[in-house]
Parts: C-alpha cells; sequence; structure tokens
C-alpha cells in the first residue's frame, strides 16, 4: 500500500513539474543589451546583485547593432540577451520576427499601473515591453533670439507665423540658418500632426499624398524652410540638428521632453541659461517615441528577467536616467516628485505639449522602413532631384505596397 502511495505521489510530482509547476531556477548572471542612454549606472548594478544575488552583465550597443544581433540571434534561435531595451525602431520588428516574447504572464499588475505608456507596446492585445522613459517630441527655442526681434513665442499662433519670425531673424543677419532641424521625418511629422494631418487612417492607410490633406502642405512647407535658407545645407548629409543649437547656431531646435537639461546646462550648450520650450502651433499635436524593457523569446529566465526590468523601472533607475540623460521618468512616482522638487524645467510648456499626444504606426512592421524612406524622399526634393507632387505620390504608393507585402 505504501509503495503504491509513494509511486501515485511520483506521477503527481512529475505531472506538476510537466504542467509548468516547477520553480525556475536562480540564474548566475543575467545580460540586458541597451544603448548607452538606456544603461544602468555601476551603483544601480551593483544594488540589483545584492537585492537578487544575480549577478548584471550591460551590454551597450547602438539601436542599429542591437536590431541586427536581436534579429540574427533569432534566426538561429539563440538567446542574444536576456532583457532587451527596445525603441521605436525596433519593438514591432523584433515581435514580428520572434524575437520577444508577450509579457501578459509575466508582468505584475503592481508595475504596470505604476508606469505612463504601457499602452504604447500593446500588439493584437498583448503587451511585448514596459517603458523605461518617456520622451515626447517637442521644439526648444532660444529666448533672447525672439526678445532681439521683439515678438512673444505666444503670438506664434500658426506656421506662417513661425517662418515669418525666423525669416526676420535670418533677414537681420542673427542667424544664417535659424531652424536646427533635420531633413529627416520628425521635421515633417513635427508640422504635420500639428497642422493637424493625421497622416494615416484608422486602417493605417497614407492620408499625406492627398492635397487636401494638411499633412501634404506641411511637406511642402518643411522643404520650403530649406529652400528659403531656414535650415542649414548641412543636413544633407548630417541629418543631427541638435550641435547648431547647443552651439548658439540657431534659434529653434527640434527637441525632445527633457531637451533643456542640455540647452541650459552652460557646461554643454551656448543658449544657456535662455532655453525653453516652444508649443507646437495650430492645433498643437505632437507624438511620442516610446522606449521600454522586453525578454528574449530565448531566455531560460524569463521569471528573473522581470524582476531585472521591474527593478529597473523603480525610482533608483527612473532617477539616473533623468539627471544623466534627460529622459523622463515612466514611474509616475518619480515624475511626480521630481516635480515637486522643481527639477523640471519648463514644466508647464510640457504639460500643454501633453495634451496634444496623437499615435503613429510604430506598432507596425513595416513603419521603420517607411520612415527611412520619408527621409529619401525629402532629400531628393531637397537637392532638385524630384518635385514635393511627385515625391508624395511616389511615398504614398511606397506605403500601400509596403504595407500589403506584410498583410
Amino acid at each position: 500500500m505504501k509503495k503504491m502511495f509513494f509511486a501515485c505521489l511520483m506521477v503527481l510530482l512529475v505531472f506538476s513539474v510537466s504542467a509548468g509547476g516547477a520553480t525556475e531556477e536562480t540564474p548566475d548572471k543575467l545580460v540586458y543589451l541597451t544603448p548607452a542612454w538606456g544603461a544602468p549606472s555601476d551603483e544601480i548594478v551593483a544594488a540589483f546583485e545584492a537585492e537578487t544575488g544575480i549577478k548584471l552583465e550591460v551590454a551597450t550597443i547602438d539601436i542599429e547593432g542591437s536590431r541586427n544581433r536581436v534579429l540574427t540571434a533569432a534566426a538561429g534561435k539563440t538567446n542574444p540577451a536576456d532583457v532587451i531595451f527596445v525603441s521605436a525602431d525596433t519593438y514591432s520588428t523584433f515581435q514580428s520576427a520572434g524575437a520577444i516574447q508577450s509579457l501578459d504572464n509575466l508582468a505584475g499588475k503592481e508595475m504596470l499601473e505604476s508606469l505612463t505608456g504601457v499602452d504604447q507596446f500593446i500588439i493584437d492585445k498583448s503587451l511585448w515591453a514596459v517603458p523605461l522613459y518617456q520622451q515626447m517630441v517637442m521644439l526648444d527655442y532660444d529666448k533672447s533670439a525672439f526678445e532681439a526681434i521683439g515678438v512673444s513665442v505666444d503670438d506664434i499662433t500658426t506656421w506662417d507665423d513661425f517662418e515669418k519670425a525666423l525669416m526676420t531673424m535670418k533677414e537681420k543677419g542673427l542667424y544664417e540658418y535659424p531652424y536646427a532641424a533635420g531633413i529627416r521625418a520628425w521635421t515633417w511629422y513635427i508640422t504635420a500632426l500639428s497642422a493637424g494631418s493625421d497622416l494615416f487612417d484608422e486602417d493605417n492607410n497614407p492620408l499625406f499624398d492627398d492635397p487636401s490633406d494638411p499633412g501634404y502642405k506641411a511637406f511642402e512647407r518643411v522643404l520650403g524652410f530649406y529652400k528659403k535658407g531656414l535650415i542649414s545645407p548641412e543636413r544633407l548629409s548630417s541629418p543631427n540638428p541638435h550641435p547648431s543649437f547647443w552651439s548658439g547656431q540657431a534659434a529653434v531646435h527640434q527637441a525632445w521632453q527633457g531637451s533643456l537639461g542640455i540647452a541650459n546646462n552652460a557646461e554643454k550648450s551656448q543658449v544657456a541659461p535662455n532655453g525653453a520650450y516652444l508649443v507646437f502651433p495650430e492645433e498643437g499635436n505632437t507624438w511620442l517615441l516610446p522606449a521600454g524593457l522586453t525578454i528574449s523569446s530565448f531566455t531560460d529566465y524569463p521569471e528573473a528577467s522581470m524582476k531585472l526590468v521591474d527593478f529597473l523601472t523603480k525610482d533608483m533607475m527612473q532617477r539616473h536616467l533623468f539627471s544623466a540623460n534627460g529622459l523622463f521618468p515612466a514611474n509616475l512616482d518619480t515624475f511626480a516628485a521630481l516635480g515637486n522638487e522643481n527639477a523640471i524645467e519648463g514644466y508647464e510648456e510640457m504639460a500643454e505639449q501633453g495634451k496634444h499626444i496623437v499615435s503613429l504606426p510604430y506598432d507596425q512592421p513595416w513603419y521603420i522602413e517607411f520612415e527611412k524612406e520619408v527621409e529619401q524622399s525629402m532629400l531628393r526634393v531637397a537637392r532638385g532631384d524630384q518635385s514635393t507632387a511627385a515625391a508624395l505620390k511616389e511615398l504614398g504608393n511606397f506605403a500601400r505596397d509596403l504595407k500589403a507585402e506584410y498583410e
């Protein structure tokens, strides 16, 4: 009888393990793959190791390198890292390639409720990452530049007003190229979304190639800024506009939530202490660039990996990202605490801009390829190789064909 009892008990134990009842083994080490700006400090690494007994290896790599590493590993069904930093440029691509796993059964309710922007990482009703920080696209400007022409930014309510102010600065010889903006998709998005275009309909079909859509006119306007000498020709070969603003060579800057942390740092910027945010004119819409943390499909330690994800969304890491890189916390309590500490410059303008958030289809695996084509289209027009009408017609057809390839 005892032998039969123990035999039955062993069968039950084996069944329990095979049904997923076994406890995950604690790993000796976890690997976190991230660009430099998403990396924890040595103090944070030490704190995680002390709390969990798990060694943390931080592998820093740029976004393109991360994309290649993760997709190559997925093709070979190997693990590139246990926890992976994802951006607007990568998360939907990783999801469609099967490189990352759904967090539906891993992410705790308490953690999710503590974060803003969780919905940005939902694809097909499943959660694929959790927010690490928030980055709302904004404009910042040099207050002294507008004072020099006697214009208040409160009076800039349209893009015509914006253009007129910058042309005045140029004509007065204050700046050769007063608008620090790239010949790239983001400059178009800023102008199009704030003018009232959605760019795509709810089924992700393009709207911008219709001449009556504000996105069509915004494309013409941005290339007009370049042709009128408001944007430097250097942007044709170097799309990064930030250094020209920080060196005092421009009055307005295509920026992000937290950019004043650099603009008003006298050790890094000649604009200091005159940097401020300029809320977008007209309808004023902008968008968020998601940045988050996810877990590899090929890790042997999903539960331990989630412990690391949870740890990095807490106050210590969130404050580090803010102080080191000007990145705004996804953690609601940390963001509120920084506000109460008067640590956030331009908080009122940021709050106003935050009332006007719309979505772009970054959750679609084809979207980053489309965005790259936008830049090439803009460059062709800027160089005089193509008209804006031809570029927009071609870009609309490109978007439809590309979308169809993924359906």
